[in-house]
């Protein structure tokens, strides 16, 4: 084997974070599923982007796409990890929350299934 050190952008636009549905801002975890389609959490618009195996732009599947911050149950405040398991249901790590939330298939809002479900800067003023 032999290490390519130059690398390819599959999705984003390398060098340049935003909002719009090519763009990512601090992506953080991703995953696929069993079609090949690329699920990136994106940490710093608070969503999570799907990207099928033939397109490089991405749809917000949970979240909002204008990367809104939420403490409700129909967005994150930094989503950070996502797992999609065989039935397309997705398992979401909300950092800012303290929350992992599943969203079933599609669904526009997610169940909180382990946490505290409190914003961050609430749990620390405990410390």
């Amino acid at each position: 084997m032999h290490w390519n050190s130059t690398g390819i952008t599959v999705v984003g636009v390398t060098g340049q974070n935003g909002t719009s549905p090519n763009h990512l801002r601090l992506p953080f975890g991703l995953t696929f599923d069993y079609k090949n389609t690329l699920y990136v959490a994106d940490y710093g618009n608070s969503r999570i982007q799907m990207f099928s195996s033939d397109f490089s732009i991405g749809t917000t599947i949970a979240g909002f796409p204008n990367a809104t911050q939420v403490h409700g149950n129909n967005g994150f405040h930094y989503a950070t990890d996502i797992i999609v398991d065989s039935d397309d249901n997705m398992y979401i790590a909300d950092f800012g929350n303290n929350r992992v939330q599943l969203w079933t298939k599609n669904a526009s809002y997610g169940t909180k299934i382990a946490g505290f479900g409190k914003i961050l800067y609430e749990l620390m003023k405990f410390f």
